[in-house]
């Protein structure tokens, strides 16, 4: 069975299980591998996770969803394969050590899918890399096999502790309220659930409000998987400010707001001055996501309580190693509970391979940001006046152009996030494919990427997007560090197609 289950396992966080379920044993865990006599067996998918409390947090979810025979296995660096009951009491052991999966059935592979994305748990791949190379049962072939490595410890703390310094730095905060994740939707996502627990909602509930169309997993994340009861106000526009505040003064409460500046994929800047004012009218929690403008272009605090980052994007800029950041508002009527809240979180894990690959990359943070948004700048020049483009969104130039100015730093840019709506479909598609740069649904590497952002984030949900500005043929660019003239020179040969396509 050890042999079957290390055969199968691919460095990532799905992978097929033949999982022979163990008959209970007094103390509710038993090692798979020497289990005796026949035990039936089917084919279960399953989901690597680091930590015992998401793996707990998973199988909550596939119980919520009808998957009433998912378990967890617990899988030890040394070879142990254990089936966790209820009364296992879990070590913090790090996942060089041990391994958390949650099975579920092949019938439920969009339910697995759902969590894995929007929840950012898993494992990364030189976690799985470095247990399949070094995993004394793991007998993969594909891999060299020689003495056991240690993992450098001590230098991926070094790399954790330099990487929360930078971001405190950043922020003009303190690095103790700065909280490292494993991805960014980690961040999100474990952010919501601190919130979560400083209220005891009527019968549980939890209520928030979405201020913008903002990114689809972190949506999903509050409303898919952790059940939160969403109030949307999608256009994030002065109409919808005006609407959150007259529903406040009219009973509605919310935990916590959640919002984005600016947000993705519309560039527009939401208020904070004011949401922050109402925050404080109506004790919520205000939470902000600054990934799109970087601290290096704006300054959120003190108009908000948490920020969330991910770190995968421009801090990172490589585009091979992911991560995350909350940092909280020392200023904040909440900072004493929410610290709190945060502490009380078993740690998600940063695999020291990837803090030392982020912290690394991180270095010159500051000056690629700075050179992405003044590319990008150039860019939205370019586009503006074309024939071809019915709209461009991005701060500068956007209705909410005063809006972000107001946080923006004195050397600061506008970012290097730009979408674009053309006056055709057939100009968007020839403008996109033409486009000669790399093409793919991330954003924030050193190299300009370019996606069709609505078909690939809202593809089953393209009508309710389009209420929201999100049309089907919105083109996103994340321009990167390349020379200007190189930009300017692809863009330009881009124009030219999407200007044929419409000529004929």
């Amino acid at each position: 069975m050890r042999q079957q289950v290390g055969d199968s396992l691919p460095p990532g966080d799905f992978y097929l299980l033949e999982y022979k379920k163990a008959t209970a044993c007094n103390s509710g865990r038993k090692d798979l591998s020497t289990s005796s006599g026949p035990l039936p067996s089917h084919l279960q998918l399953g989901l690597l996770l680091p930590t015992y409390r998401t793996a707990i947090a998973c199988l909550t979810y596939f119980h919520g969803v009808g998957s009433t025979d998912s378990e967890i296995i617990l899988y030890t660096f040394t070879g142990d394969i254990v089936n966790v009951k209820e009364e296992y009491i879990p070590s913090e052991e790090a996942p060089d050590r041990q391994l958390y999966a949650v099975t579920y059935p092949e019938t439920f592979a969009s339910q697995g899918k759902a969590f894995w994305q929007h929840t950012g748990a898993g494992i990364s791949s030189r976690c799985a890399v470095y247990w399949l190379e070094h995993a004394p049962f793991l007998k993969n072939k594909k891999f060299a096999q020689g003495t056991p490595a240690e993992l450098p410890l001590e230098d991926g703390n070094r790399s954790a502790i330099m990487i929360r310094e930078r971001i405190a730095n950043s922020l003009s905060s303190q690095v103790e309220d700065v909280t490292l994740y494993p991805t960014g939707m980690s961040a999100i996502s474990n952010t919501s659930l601190a919130v979560r627990s400083l209220h005891s909602g009527e019968n549980g509930l939890h209520r928030v409000a979405i201020f913008g169309f903002l990114y689809v997993d972190t949506f999903k994340v509050l409303s898919k998987i952790h059940g939160m009861k969403c109030c949307l106000y999608g256009h994030g526009s002065p109409e919808d400010l005006d609407k959150l505040e007259t529903d406040l003064n009219g009973g509605l409460f919310v935990d916590a707001l959640y919002t984005e500046f600016p947000g993705n994929p519309l560039l527009r800047s939401p208020d904070l001055e004011r949401l922050h004012k109402l925050s404080r009218k109506h004790g919520f929690v205000l939470v902000v996501d600054d990934t799109v403008c970087t601290a290096v272009n704006v300054a959120l605090f003190p108009y908000c309580d948490i920020i969330c980052t991910s770190l995968t994007k421009m801090f990172s800029g490589g585009c091979n190693v992911m991560g995350g950041s909350s940092t909280l508002n020392q200023q904040s009527p909440w900072y004493a509970r929410l610290k709190s809240a945060f502490s009380k979180q078993t740690r998600e894990p940063y695999f020291p391979l990837d803090a030392m690959v982020m912290e690394k990359n991180s270095r010159d943070f500051r000056e690629r940001v700075l050179k992405a948004s003044t590319n990008t700048e150039m860019v939205v020049d370019i586009l503006k006046d074309h024939q071809c483009v019915e709209q461009v969104f991005y701060p500068k130039g956007s209705s909410s152009e005063h809006i972000y100015n107001k946080f923006r730093r004195s050397e600061g840019g506008y970012g290097f996030l730009v979408s674009i709506r053309f006056v055709a479909p057939e100009a968007a598609i020839a403008f996109h494919d033409a486009l000669d740069v790399a093409k793919g649904p991330s954003l924030g590497t050193n190299f300009t990427l370019c996606c069709a952002y609505t078909l690939l984030a809202h593809y089953s949900e393209l009508d309710w997007a389009a209420q929201y500005g999100v049309v089907e043929h919105l083109v996103r660019i994340s321009v990167g560090v390349e020379s200007q003239s190189h930009l300017r020179d692809v863009v330009n040969k881009a124009l030219t197609a999407a200007e044929k396509a419409i000529a004929t």
